[in-house]
């Protein structure tokens, strides 16, 4: 059971030492922090608490400085709460976020020595059959299942292993931690190894001529059931253009990644990314992918390619360097092009950390110097949605949509980059609130990732939890949030119309439109994580 809420809402998985320590306050007068003997160290004055658009609640956030390493009390009136800080506060929850992607895997045994009781028989492993043409049959296993279905869809896959390459390449510190997983200890690190066990999928997902299967589904949404037991029909969906830039993009970016480690399977994925953007451009009309008569799974239907095809552009030419695929992203590139989002619908965001980040300088006047202008632009977007936030938060009150974690984990994102890029603090701090969000400082006083927290998601919408008889669910999928912008009746019927969006939130099974998991909502969290988790 959930606990009432707190006067202070707070990152319940602790603060780090060497950074400031932000807790949200929904009361009056003075803050006392004392330490772990009682003794009050200082009285805290702050501004008065002000209605946070998005909550309705009256809180203010009071900086208590950068704190050293123990445990503290905080008062405010009769309430009180303890907190912590110590070293590294966030490193199991960082590379718990990223075996949580473990639990998901599909096409074999979760066995005991690694999943523990989460364990379970192999999964999908008969032939799927072509959608267009069902007499054909091919026999595709691996992958993550995508969400809390059992579904495998390509452009969120590619999507959810870019964000795991460009977190190793740049906080490798951050997330390198061994994690008991069958690959552990073959002289790669396990972050890579996870990611590799999606990316062997993708490459199965292409055909002959280049272009890459949107999904591998049923035609509807298995029942809660676990995976072993979901024996219909498995389908493989038509082509995909976002689908297909996506992957070109991801394996050309996991060429460079892979190279040193293995060599052979790097230049597979370099071939594979290049045929990809050969079909491409033989095929330059963008058709939005659409569910065919009679399938009920997982749309992910893009609006335009462009986005996608600039990344992969931008990916093709750091791994090549050909002065073609440079000058396919400058001619894709425009001041319209959203750099600050990485979530599978626009992935500009992800173009933009490939200029930035690794070609640099090489990437030339347009994809350079005035991306780089046109992105510092945009981050200051998301800094002043985090200054318009009682709780700091990074979205907008009409933007709480389905899987909100994703826009605020983005901003996160942009706003750690722009630190790099220029090494603001403030960025910092409020990607930092961004983070505290995610662990519990929010208007739900929920740690949004299971199994950490001591007021915690217990019902997410995810088959295998819901389905294995165990009461605690699988550890380390973090929930989607509150969502007031896409709801199902039966969660209408169960909130008040007035509820306010940051509070429009079901902790239960079947609300999948609040309480969904998805594997590229946990990639953006592992980003963030693995920064604050590394050495300053």
């Amino acid at each position: 059971m959930h606990s009432q809420p707190s006067v202070f809402r707070i990152n319940q998985s602790g603060y780090a030492t060497g950074l400031p320590v932000t807790a949200a306050v929904l009361g009056d007068g003075p803050v006392i922090l004392k330490n772990a003997a009682g003794e009050t160290l200082r009285s805290i004055d702050y501004d008065t608490p002000q209605t946070d658009p998005a909550s309705a609640d009256k809180v203010a956030l009071v900086n208590l400085g950068v704190l050293a390493e123990g445990n503290y009390v905080l008062e405010c009136g009769n309430a009180s709460r303890q907190l912590t800080v110590c070293s590294s506060p966030w490193n199991t929850v960082t590379h718990t976020l990223i075996k949580g992607l473990y639990y998901q895997r599909c096409g074999c045994g979760l066995l005991p020595e690694h999943a523990g009781v989460y364990a379970h028989p192999p999964c999908h492993t008969a032939p799927a059959q072509e959608w267009t043409d069902q007499s054909v049959s091919r026999r595709i296993t691996g992958g993550w299942h995508d969400a809390g279905d059992y579904g495998k869809y390509v452009a969120p896959g590619a999507v959810t292993v870019a964000h795991l390459l460009y977190t190793w390449k740049l906080f490798p510190q951050g997330c390198g931690d061994d994690l008991n997983i069958p690959e552990t200890g073959n002289g790669l690190p396990d972050i890579l190894n996870e990611a590799r066990f999606e990316l062997e999928w993708i490459l199965q997902m292409q055909r002959s001529d280049g272009s890459f299967h949107h999904k591998l589904t049923k035609s509807h949404f298995a029942a809660f059931i676990m995976p072993q037991d979901d024996l219909e029909q498995e389908y493989l969906m038509p082509v995909c253009w976002c689908a297909t830039a996506d992957a070109a993009a991801c394996l050309a970016l996991a060429f460079r990644v892979y190279h040193s480690f293995d060599e052979p399977f790097a230049n597979r994925m370099l071939l594979a990314a290049k045929h990809a953007w050969t079909w491409l451009q033989a095929h330059p009309d963008f058709v939005p992918f659409m569910n065919p008569e009679g399938v009920r799974t997982g749309w992910y239907g893009g609006r335009s390619d462009i986005s996608n095809r600039f990344w992969a552009a931008c990916e093709l030419f750091a791994s090549t360097g050909e002065d073609a695929y440079r000058l396919a992203a400058e001619k894709l590139y425009t001041t319209n092009l959203n750099l600050t989002e990485f979530g599978w619908m626009e992935v500009g965001g992800l173009g933009a950390l490939c200029c930035l980040t690794d070609l640099k300088d090489h990437a030339g006047d347009v994809l350079y110097n005035r991306l780089k202008e046109d992105f510092l632009r945009r981050s200051e977007e998301a800094l002043t949605l985090s200054h318009d936030s009682g709780y700091g938060t990074s979205i907008a009150p009409d933007r709480y949509i389905w899987g909100s974690i994703l826009p605020v984990m983005s901003h996160a994102m942009a706003m750690i980059i722009n630190t790099i890029l220029t090494g603001r603090q403030d960025m910092r701090d409020a990607a930092l609130l961004q983070w505290h969000y995610a662990l519990g400082m929010n208007a739900m006083d929920l740690c949004f990732v299971t199994g950490f927290g001591e007021n915690t998601v217990l019902h997410p919408h995810h088959r295998p939890s819901g389905a294995d008889g165990i009461e605690a669910p699988v550890p380390g999928l973090i929930s989607g949030g509150p969502n007031k912008c896409f709801c199902y009746p039966q969660t209408k019927e169960k909130l008040r119309p007035d509820t306010p969006p940051a509070k429009y939130f079901l902790d239960e099974t079947p609300s999948a439109d609040t309480n969904e998991i998805a594997i590229y909502w946990n990639s953006p969290a592992v980003f963030v994580g693995a920064y604050f988790n590394s050495p300053s």
